[in-house]
Order: structure tokens, then sequence, then C-alpha cells
């Protein structure tokens, strides 16, 4: 086991998603010329190729695509167990985050998205995550 766990590093890709998260945002990247979002961040779209993405609000609502337990405990402070969950979100791209649910997810399972303070830069401003949880299917109409 290491130091604490690290901040999110506030790459010039992810910056726009970082600032979005912190203000309770679940913001993704966009490709200007093919209309696809797609996640991880990154300086082009990885369907076309296209230079600087846009970004855009997305509702935060998926389904459950996988999930893992952790047990092991790799940064000082790691509560064990903890779940992973990948979701892929009603816009299309997946997104690898941790679960809120207090019961274990379920493949297919309709989830949305919340926010969570997990430190504060030097600058003081809050990093702020998105994690995932289970909805109903009411609160997804």
């Amino acid at each position: 086991m290491t130091s604490a766990r690290p901040l999110p590093a506030r790459y010039p890709e992810d910056v726009e998603h970082l600032d979005g998260a912190a203000r309770g945002e679940l913001r993704i990247p966009w490709c200007t010329r093919c209309g696809a979002a797609f996640w991880p961040p990154g300086p082009v779209c990885p369907r076309d190729f296209a230079p600087a993405p846009g970004w855009v609000g997305d509702a935060g609502t998926g389904t459950v695509s996988s999930w893992v337990r952790f047990h092991k405990s790799y940064f000082a402070g790691d509560e064990v167990p903890y779940v992973v969950v990948q979701v892929r979100l009603d816009s299309g791209p997946r997104i690898t985050t941790t679960w809120t649910g207090a019961a274990d997810p379920v493949v297919g399972e309709p989830v949305g998205v919340a926010f969570r303070e997990v430190g504060r830069h030097p600058g003081g401003e809050p990093a702020v995550l998105p994690e995932f949880g289970p909805v109903d299917d009411a609160a997804r109409q």
C-alpha cells in the first residue's frame, strides 16, 4: 500500500469533464464532425479522428454493463471492499467509475450519476468525480 489516493490529474483533454463534475454536471466529449459522444476524453474523435472535439452535458443515465469488487487496498484510506462499475451511458459511451449502491449492481440495471468530492486541489478548489448508483425506471422517464 502506498500513500493516499492521488487526486485526478488535470490534463488538458480532461479539464472540461473535471470542472463540470465540480459543478454537478456530467460532461463528455462530442465530435463536432460525426456527432458521436465518446469516452475517454482525447485530442481527437476515436471514430473519425476529427481534431478538437467539443463537450456536451450528459443526462448521466445508463445501464450497468460490467462490475467488479475490489478487496485490496491500493492507497492509504481506501475502504475495502469497494465496487467499480462500467456504465453504458444512454448517450453511447461507456464510463468506468465507483458504485454508490448499497446492494451489488446487476448487469443491465438502470443507473444514474452522482458526484462525490474526493479532496481539494492545491488552490483550494474541490476535486469532484462522478459515480453511479441505482435508479428506478420511473426516474429515467
